[in-house]
């Protein structure tokens, strides 16, 4: 269940490198095949930005069933993905990570517990 909720500034919708799958490319820059079955993103516009500035500023849902070398994998991962999926350096990229305990999720109208 790796859910990346990624803000795009509008400057950098459309230079994405459509010959490259980003999804992919998270699996391969985490090292975690397995995740890659239950990974979702979601990208979302941003009109405006104040303050420091980010190209794209991600917040990575994960279950707390993951290590914390899993979860560094998964987290550098992500931020390597949209570096190459959007052809911006890494300084363009931020992301946070929360960790959600068994319970704390609802799918399909039942609470998931790991």
């Amino acid at each position: 269940m790796p859910i990346a909720n990624c803000i795009i500034s509008s400057k950098y919708l459309g230079h994405d490198d459509n010959s490259k799958d980003l999804m992919r490319l998270w699996v391969e820059h985490s090292g975690i095949q397995q995740a890659g079955s239950e990974m979702t993103v979601n990208i979302i516009s941003s009109n405006s930005q104040m303050g420091k500035g980010y190209a794209v500023m991600a917040t990575l849902l994960l279950p707390s069933i993951w290590s914390k070398n899993e979860i560094s994998a998964l987290q550098k991962g992500l931020a390597r993905a949209l570096s190459v999926y959007y052809s911006l350096p890494n300084d363009q990229v931020f992301i946070t990570t929360s960790i959600l305990d068994s319970g704390f999720v609802v799918d399909n109208g039942s609470e998931v517990t790991w």
